[in-house]
């Protein structure tokens, strides 16, 4: 059978995919009976070698520009499928040829460390880098017509093959912006590089950070939503030095103004106008991208100072009494809620300046993760029934606009709505941690609704095991905060081996909702949970169970 290989994008590509066309081919022409009775496994133990072999071939470069200064960093470069290695060590030196292809003799030089950096066009990859060797480069830069980055093969025919066998220097492709930029600087400097292979490790530490960081939200949200409930053993009496109700757990505790209970049509809802909010964004992203960083910035200030002003009410218990009436429908302002607005906005306005940087996420990720606790605090599930349609609902939507969306709009939606659309901003309702240790640095991102539709279930849990009187591991809270640390370990994982965005919640429904209904579902409790209804207390039964005092006594 013959095999036809797509020349398209490198990343979905194998590095010398023409090597396993050959060999199949050649196996083909010298035992074409055994193929014919044998097919797939000829076809396997063909491709098999290659493969392994391929694989082991790197195909990714960190092109590090030492000069001029304002290319300077690291930039992604890619191998041909024919480059040499291993890779110079020394510092390198670009020049242009005369012919600005590439397809004619290079002044020759060979008592300098330099490379070669031509257009691609007029004549073949192997051509220029032969021309290019002849004259004593190290290596040869050939420059795309675009911003995407093609496989560079040697081509399919045994002579192209035979001659790649003579390249002895390294062969990158380099996108079109980053090329034209070096080749400009040639024109007044001498630009200085240095080549490695690219090596990524398949776990890096910034995702055990994103994955803590998260899981502990889903927890503190969880406790703050929860803060009204009261613990089993805990006296009001005066014996135990402080009431109840002048406890911190009693202040964070939400108003019943506050809270907002989700229920069924609410939660098909969010699904819905999450929708059209998504289409929205993507063709409009370039206007509304500062609308959405001016309500992120006031929603995040906002929340940062009710909880300073909570916990100034608290430790300060005067400045309760103290504030002034501001005017314009504002009403009353408590000194606690000025004296802890003040910090909240220097923050978010500090985030504003840096928000572009490498300065800006630990600011991001503080504004962040007061949202989520809030949101926590004041949105609330009754009942199981409700947790369910919710995360049934959002499962599906999040599959649709990552993996389905490209079928209708030629591109997932997310994950260009996350990335800012093009606008060089990123929407802020991301967990960021920069990338540790990579030489292209970027960061690691979880966006809010992947913490937050869980957390909403992992407080109605938390909720139910407090009123149930039952601990972390005999209730539902733990197992399904170990679900949902499960889950993001899963999403990095796919996300490692795949390459491309995923839909988090694809994991992290099965972790905390599949992992709630299968243990309910073995404790034959689901009935109880589904309808929002205490288990029994186990602390009773115990004390009953070892004789304590009964309703007859």
């Amino acid at each position: 059978h013959t095999l036809y290989f797509a020349t398209g994008a490198l990343a979905p590509l194998r590095p010398r995919s023409h090597t396993i066309i050959t060999t199949i081919q050649s196996a083909m022409a010298s035992r074409r009976s055994s193929l014919r009775r044998h097919s797939f496994l000829a076809l396997a133990l063909a491709l098999v070698p290659q493969l392994c072999a391929s694989q082991a071939t790197p195909t990714v470069a960190v092109l590090a520009v030492k000069k001029p200064d304002k290319l300077f960093g690291n930039h992604a470069a890619y191998f041909a499928t024919f480059s040499h290695f291993p890779l110079p060590k020394e510092r390198l030196y670009l020049r242009t040829a005369e012919d600005e292809y590439g397809c004619t003799a290079f002044t020759a030089d060979t008592a300098n460390s330099w490379v070669g950096i031509v257009e691609r066009g007029q004549c073949t990859f192997i051509e220029k880098a032969r021309l290019a060797q002849e004259a004593g480069a190290k290596g040869i830069i050939i420059v795309s017509n675009d911003q995407s980055v093609q496989l560079m093969g040697a081509g399919n025919s045994t002579e192209a093959l035979a001659e790649a066998k003579s390249i002895d220097i390294f062969v990158l492709g380099v996108d079109h912006a980053l090329g034209q930029g070096l080749i400009n600087a040639t024109v007044d400097s001498t630009p200085e590089i240095e080549v490695a292979v690219y090596e990524s490790n398949l776990l890096n530490i910034s995702e055990l950070i994103l994955i803590c960081l998260a899981t502990s939200l889903v927890a503190l949200g969880a406790f703050f939503s929860t803060a009204d409930v009261s613990l089993p053993g805990i006296s009001s009496s005066p014996s135990s030095g402080r009431d109840v109700s002048d406890s911190l757990r009693a202040a964070l505790a939400p108003q019943d103004e506050e809270v907002l209970e989700v229920g069924p049509e609410q939660a098909i809802g969010f699904c819905f106008m999450g929708s059209i909010f998504l289409v929205v964004l993507f063709y409009f992203m370039s206007y509304l991208i500062y609308a959405i960083i001016g309500a992120f910035c006031i929603g995040g200030a906002s929340c940062l100072a009710q909880f300073g002003a909570i916990c100034l009410n608290y430790y300060i218990p005067s400045l309760r009494s103290k504030g002034w009436m501001v005017p314009a429908g504002v009403g009353w302002v408590a000194q606690a809620e000025v004296i802890a607005g003040l910090p909240a906005i220097a923050i978010v306005i500090t985030w504003v300046v840096l928000r572009n940087t490498s300065y800006g996420w630990p600011l991001q990720d503080i504004i962040g993760a007061g949202f989520l606790c809030w949101l926590q605090r004041t949105l609330r599930l009754n009942n199981m029934k409700v947790a369910s349609v919710l995360l049934s609902v959002m499962f599906f939507f999040d599959i649709f606009w990552v993996f389905i969306s490209p079928l209708f709009f030629h591109e997932s939606v997310m994950v260009r709505v996350a990335t800012g659309g093009g606008t060089g901003e990123s929407v802020p309702m991301l967990l960021r941690i920069p990338t540790l240790g990579d030489p292209f640095g970027g960061d690691r991102l979880l966006g809010f609704g992947d913490i937050a539709l869980p957390g909403l279930l992992v407080s109605y849990l938390r909720r139910h095991d407090l009123v149930s009187g039952r601990g972390v591991c005999q209730g539902y809270f733990g197992p399904a905060l170990i679900g949902y640390f499960v889950g993001l370990n899963c999403t990095i994982a796919a996300l490692c081996i795949m390459h491309m965005g995923q839909p988090a919640l694809l994991y992290l429904v099965p972790g905390t909702l599949g992992t709630t209904l299968v243990i309910s579902l073995c404790r034959g409790e689901l009935g109880l949970l589904w309808e929002g209804k205490a288990a029994p207390v186990r602390l009773q039964e115990d004390e009953e169970s070892s004789g304590g005092p009964s309703s007859a006594e």
